[in-house]
């Protein structure tokens, strides 16, 4: 039978690389992450909660990433309900946020940002899973249409005071841009670490996850066919941490790895893997 991986893994948090630690806090802030902890050198912010969800990491050597390379197209932060959906949109207009789209993709409702070194985000929140279109051999139809945006901000209460993303919000989560779409790349995520692949998009984008989500990560070839990695110390992502729910299922993961030749660190309990395009993964236990 072939490898899964842990049906009941959830998404930890996102690190990235930044070039002005003071620019991008001050960001984030104002988006509504809560700080959690600060040093010269790194910010740590949770999201409605005390568990980590970003952290911004400072190096005096970091460079921009150019453009058209592979790393981030964005995180996703996903929050419970459609009412908090209008409650962080409404409130993040009247800030004058810097929105670069939305999108209906039929199991979510998603509006998007980029923050000032040219980092995706989005928030969103998912449709009941009795809505989603999910076809016999378990693939879920996706698409992007407009937000009904008028039917969004009907749910906004303008008395609900502001305190930044409610509790209960989560990393939703990864979409990452790759060099290519191939049988390695299949082998890797697809077999190796055992996710599903849930949609194929126009052969362009995998949306692969664990446990019948619609995707915990997304990887495009819309930066180009053959498009070149960016360098170790560019800005954007290091890696991001996937939690699993026991001992045994990470023991499970590493004997897979194994398995297909995978190399991987582990490190203090936790095994990290970098896929082709060196977009790192952590995966811990959580609360071990």
């Amino acid at each position: 039978m072939a490898f899964k991986l842990d049906p009941n893994m959830q998404l930890g948090y996102v690190q990235l690389r930044v070039q002005s630690l003071e620019t991008q806090k001050s960001f984030y802030k104002s988006l509504g992450f809560n700080l959690l902890n600060e040093s010269s050198t790194e910010v740590i912010f949770g999201a409605g909660s005390s568990e980590p969800i970003l952290i911004l990491t400072a190096s005096e050597d970091v460079v921009p990433r150019p453009p058209r390379t592979t790393g981030l197209y964005h995180f996703a932060i996903l929050v419970p309900s459609r009412e908090d959906l209008a409650y962080m949109v409404g409130n993040l207009i009247k800030m004058k946020a810097p929105f670069s789209g939305a999108g209906d993709h039929l199991y979510s409702e998603a509006f998007y940002l980029t923050d000032p070194e040219g980092n995706g985000i989005e928030i969103y929140r998912d449709r009941p899973r009795n809505e989603w279109t999910i076809n016999d051999d378990g693939g879920i139809d996706t698409d992007t249409i407009p937000v009904d945006f008028n039917s969004i901000m009907a749910l906004f209460d303008p008395e609900r005071e502001w305190t930044g993303f409610p509790q209960g919000t989560i990393l939703g989560h990864m979409h990452l841009t790759v060099s290519e779409i191939n049988d390695t790349l299949s082998s890797f995520y697809l077999k190796a670490l055992g996710l599903d692949l849930k949609t194929n998009f126009m052969n362009s984008a995998y949306f692969m996850s664990a446990g019948g989500y619609h995707h915990h990560i997304a990887a495009n070839i819309w930066n180009g066919i053959g498009a070149p990695l960016a360098p170790s110390i560019a800005s954007g992502l290091i890696n991001f941490s996937l939690n699993l729910s026991s001992i045994d299922e990470l023991n499970k993961l590493k004997q897979n790895l194994i398995k297909y030749q995978v190399s991987f660190e582990e490190v203090e309990g936790k095994i990290i893997v970098k896929d082709l395009n060196q977009n790192g993964m952590i995966f811990t236990v959580k609360n071990l």
